[in-house]
């Protein structure tokens, strides 16, 4: 026990590092480390390291990085930034259809790949109009967290905790739908209310010659996030077949039993349909994310085989309980915990806690929310606000205060909301 604990250690410094710039190595690396070293200090043996994968949440991510590909390779996304462009809006308007929009689309599509093809596109239209890029930076992070609560494929702790819970995909969708919106609308409302001066300037839009964003600029940001990618899918029958099997397969996340192997085959049958050689789409998968998670499945589960989850689990299942009231210290703790720990292997160490609760549905709900907006509280918390932040630098240095500023009081008051809307679930017996 005592050298799983210490190797685990070893392996949340070095994932953590690259985080907080301490060291130069990937997460993947550091993570394989501490796969190596669990197996070969014998905590855990060579064949057990692959029984300890959770292949479900791996399918499921490989699955959607393909669709959301193919998406963004048929001009999906530059259309969509397109419409807005030409639609003329003003500052708020504009900011209100990118917390909403992002926030619907990362519910569905993983809240990192919506920020990695939206920011690109973003900071071309901010340079377009002459606007503030904070305020809609911020939003874009903010928001796409947010909004991935509502549903099991809106990030990857949603995914895991959908794999190892058995949540119902709809009702999890149903109950959690009101939550992410009104979290949304407060997300907004902060908004508008903390960076009122940067949206109420004078003069603040440029008057265009042109309707849209230029062909060669909506190139340069369509190279930006998808190299140099055939554009062999940018035709309109590819494109309405690639939103027809998405569309499917979101619907079939509601009636069909297993969420991960129906994205897969709507990912397979996108390749298909395309009639192409796939290899394009499959090298911009990010085959560094899926091998992490798979390294921490292995050393979070070799935790789990020396017994130190179970110390950690028969503690927590009399400290927390499981009822309504316990929610709010619950909820707590996740969003502290997911930000010294990440909420990844957080959530991995204490999902054996809730496993054990005789019924545990409450707490597999407010688990999924807290850990999800805790990724809001500061800059390296969440994926998605490092990928905003990296990919508009050239226009726009976010610093970790300057976020910090809007994010403390979003996280505290949506995370409040949250919290309160379960505990209302749970006194109506919904949960």
């Amino acid at each position: 026990m005592l050298t799983s604990i210490i190797i685990f250690a070893i392996t949340y410094v070095l994932i953590s590092g690259r985080r907080l710039r301490l060291i130069r190595i990937g997460r993947p690396a550091g993570v394989l480390l501490g796969t190596v070293l669990m197996v070969f200090a014998g905590v855990i043996g060579p064949q057990q390291a692959f029984t300890l994968v959770n292949w479900d949440t791996i399918i499921l991510l490989l699955g959607m990085m393909v669709i959301t590909e193919h998406l963004a390779e048929t001009g999906f996304f530059d259309l969509a930034v397109g419409a807005l462009e030409r639609r003329k809006l003003g500052p708020k308007a504009l900011l209100s259809i990118l917390v909403f929009g992002s926030g619907i689309l990362s519910a569905f599509l993983v809240n990192d790949i919506v920020c990695v093809f939206f920011t690109p596109l973003l900071v071309l239209l901010l340079r377009r109009r002459n606007l503030p890029p904070l305020p809609f930076l911020v939003a874009l992070a903010t928001s796409s967290n947010i909004g991935s609560a509502m549903a099991l494929t809106g990030n990857p702790q949603n995914m895991i905790i959908g794999a190892l819970s058995g949540l119902a995909y709809g009702r999890f969708f149903l109950l959690m739908l009101p939550i992410g919106l009104l979290g949304l609308g407060l997300n907004y409302g902060l908004l508008l209310l903390l960076y009122r001066r940067h949206l109420s300037r004078p003069g603040l839009v440029q008057v265009d010659q042109g309707d849209q964003l230029p062909a060669e600029a909506m190139a340069l940001a369509a190279a930006d996030r998808l190299g140099p990618a055939s554009n062999g899918l940018a035709r309109p029958k590819y494109r309405r077949r690639t939103l027809a099997v998405s569309i499917l397969v979101v619907l079939g996340f509601f009636v069909l039993p297993n969420l991960p192997w129906t994205a897969l085959a709507g990912a397979v049958l996108l390749l298909f349909l395309c009639n192409r050689d796939e290899a394009a789409v499959l090298r911009r998968v990010d085959w560094n994310l899926l091998l992490f998670f798979a390294g921490l499945f292995v050393v979070t589960g070799a935790l789990q085989v020396s017994g130190a989850t179970a110390a950690l689990s028969d503690y927590a299942v009399c400290f927390l309980g499981n009822s309504g009231r316990h929610i709010w210290l619950f909820g707590g703790i996740s969003v502290l915990a997911s930000n010294i720990f990440s909420n990844v292997p957080y959530v991995l160490i204490i999902a054996e806690s809730l496993r054990q609760m005789p019924e545990s549905e409450l707490m597999w709900y407010t688990l999924a929310f807290a850990s999800t907006v805790a990724g809001n509280l500061t800059l390296i918390g969440s994926v998605a606000n490092i990928i905003v932040a990296e990919k508009a630098r050239g226009l726009h240095e976010l610093g970790f205060f300057e976020f910090l500023r809007f994010s403390l009081p979003s996280t505290l008051l949506v995370t409040g909301l949250g919290l309160g809307i379960l505990q209302l679930y749970s006194l109506l017996g919904w949960l």
